[in-house]
């Protein structure tokens, strides 16, 4: 099943969606990452849409910008960055849904012949563990060694669980981290003003499904209480949208999920992050 918005061919897309059902890079006890891709096309597929004579996507007015999008369905983990980087080579945008957050460090690997990026990574876990590698918990040690990172224009946002060695971590390379607390203390718009006085031109943004509170995102590998609202995310995503290259969702777990709530509210952030890139601000 594609995507519900994903029916153009490859040729003629501005963006192409891939799915990547791994949760090889997890150590949650709560498994079930690698079932994601297929249920939030399924979902976007029973939420998403209206009946007339046939079938209507309605996509989202907020910004009234079409974009042309090719699911070209699923791909193993190994093969990631080679697709992401065939995928920008012929002009597109590369839209990636996990599986684990493991993931991410194999797409920014098909960024590699870029010019600088920022990232800005929504978690409420820094993911910042370097005595380990090559899992969820090291994504971003992981891309700190790619010489394309620019880590003083980077931003992580939403974090409210970090394990003492990330802390250290975070210090040592002056990323800008604002916690939950900050959001709330900040304001959505202050918060999206700190973001775009740091980051640089180009940008590839990370998300975590477990930013989120649990109240709006229950189906996560690993839940923390105190996380971000879905309108919050949501506005942010919409208005950094014009300087990204890319994007992630990573870490629904549909096995931990409520009436498929977290595959749904996935899906939404795919569309209304797309629908409104290339917007002049």
């Amino acid at each position: 099943m594609r995507f519900a918005w994903g029916d153009a061919e490859y040729d003629e897309a501005d963006v192409v969606l891939l799915g990547v059902p791994d949760e090889s890079g997890s150590h949650s006890t709560r498994l079930g990452t690698k079932l994601a891709p297929d249920v939030i096309r399924r979902v976007s597929n029973e939420r998403e849409v209206f009946e007339r004579e046939t079938k209507t996507v309605a996509l989202p007015q907020v910004c009234a910008l079409e974009r042309r999008i090719c699911d070209h369905g699923n791909v193993k983990k190994e093969d990631v960055a080679e697709m992401v980087a065939k995928i920008r080579e012929d002009g597109k945008m590369p839209v990636t849904i996990g599986g684990d957050h493991s993931i991410t460090a194999e797409v920014l690997k098909g960024f590699d012949s870029l010019e600088k990026i920022s990232v800005i990574y929504l978690d409420a876990h820094p993911d910042f563990i370097c005595s380990a590698e090559h899992y969820y918990g090291s994504v971003v040690c992981d891309i700190s060694k790619y010489g394309n990172i620019d880590f003083g224009s980077s931003v992580e946002i939403g974090i409210r669980a970090p394990e003492p060695e990330e802390l250290i971590n975070l210090r040592r390379e002056h990323l800008l981290t604002l916690y939950s607390v900050n959001v709330t203390e900040l304001g959505i718009k202050g918060v999206l003003r700190k973001i775009r006085s740091r980051i640089g031109r180009k940008a590839y943004l990370s998300l975590d499904m477990d930013v989120f509170d649990p109240a709006y995102a229950p189906g996560v590998g690993s839940p923390v209480p105190g996380g971000l609202s879905s309108s919050d995310v949501i506005y942010l995503l919409k208005k950094l949208s014009d300087k990204l290259v890319g994007f992630d969702v990573m870490e629904t777990n549909p096995r931990y999920d409520y009436q498929d709530m977290t595959s749904h509210l996935a899906s939404r952030i795919v569309i209304e992050t797309i629908s409104c890139m290339g917007v002049r601000r």
